[in-house]
């Protein structure tokens, strides 16, 4: 019965740490690109037709010189073990409602300036770190993640972004502004 009883208060002490070790995602809906370069950055589209050998070439960004996978995970999920204790909490590029409400340019802007509203969210081009074609390439391997097959969703331009069920102004349905990753399986 002690055994038992230490092997329930083990797991529990372990689940309460998972759920604090990592917070809540930042609502999808809220953007991350400065009021004043959004329209300019919906408007960017990736600079080469988007097919597997680009997304391809994008996870090895992911998993390589982008260093993404440290803070996103493997998966792309936001599980990263870099994540831990961060608040908000990485992206989960496995959402695809994040994908129905934010273009590729919009992304893109983030890899390349960083995000105003996640600290470790650093420009890794404007850092040196990766090239524009490389963000681009990144771009790409993440919104599969949360698109599946579909190459438009992929590419994700403000056209594409526009005709999806979920918009800016629906906000009301996924508040309250801070969404726990869980919830988005």
């Amino acid at each position: 019965m002690k055994k038992w009883a230490g092997a329930v208060l083990g797991a529990a002490a372990v689940s309460l740490l998972t759920v604090t070790a990592y917070s809540a995602e930042l609502d999808i809906l809220k953007p991350r690109v400065p009021a004043d370069q959004i329209a300019a950055a919906k408007a960017m589209k990736p600079p080469f037709p988007v097919n597997a050998a680009i997304i391809a070439k994008g996870k090895e960004v992911f998993n390589g010189a982008g260093t993404c996978y440290t803070c996103h995970g493997v998966g792309g999920k936001g599980d990263g073990p870099g994540a831990a204790g961060m608040d908000p909490s990485p992206r989960n590029f496995t959402n695809h409602q994040f994908e129905q409400v934010r273009t590729s340019g919009e992304m893109f802007w983030v890899v390349s300036n960083g995000s105003p509203l996640q600290p470790a969210m650093v420009g890794f081009v404007s850092a040196g770190q990766i090239t524009e074609k490389q963000a681009w390439e990144a771009v790409m391997y993440e919104r599969s993640l949360g698109c599946g097959g579909d190459m438009d969703c992929v590419a994700g331009g403000a056209d594409w972004v526009s005709k999806q069920p979920v918009h800016e102004e629906s906000a009301s349905n996924l508040k309250p502004e801070y969404i726990g990753v869980a919830s988005l399986k």
